[in-house]
């Protein structure tokens, strides 16, 4: 099965207020235009979580941190001719180790 695009927070607010207002899945779907499956897994999520936001996924943690992104940055735009190696090397001086694939 594909990959669909999440549904806008104003979409899932609707959603919620229409099922608050009394309306069923099947209804919902129909004036939204939306699968009725899709509405029950928002209404779900919402009586479980008191929520519509997509919370964020899992995935490896960052290796670098805003920090040390937001110096990196600064030394690009300082200095736009810096190679890989010495960002690693300053990474290093600052007591993160990475390797230069991780900044590219």
């Amino acid at each position: 099965m594909g990959k669909t695009k999440e549904l806008s927070k104003d979409v899932r607010d609707k959603i919620v207020d229409l099922h608050k207002a009394g309306m069923g899945y099947k209804t919902i779907g129909k004036q939204l235009g939306e699968k009725e499956t899709t509405v029950g897994a928002i209404i779900r999520k919402w009586k479980k979580h008191k929520m519509t936001i997509n919370r964020p996924r899992s995935g490896a943690p960052r290796k670098i941190s805003p920090r040390g992104v937001s110096m990196i940055m600064r030394k690009v735009r300082d200095q736009p001719r810096t190679t890989r190696e010495e960002l690693v090397n300053d990474l290093k001086a600052a007591g993160t180790t990475v390797t230069k694939k991780t900044i590219e």
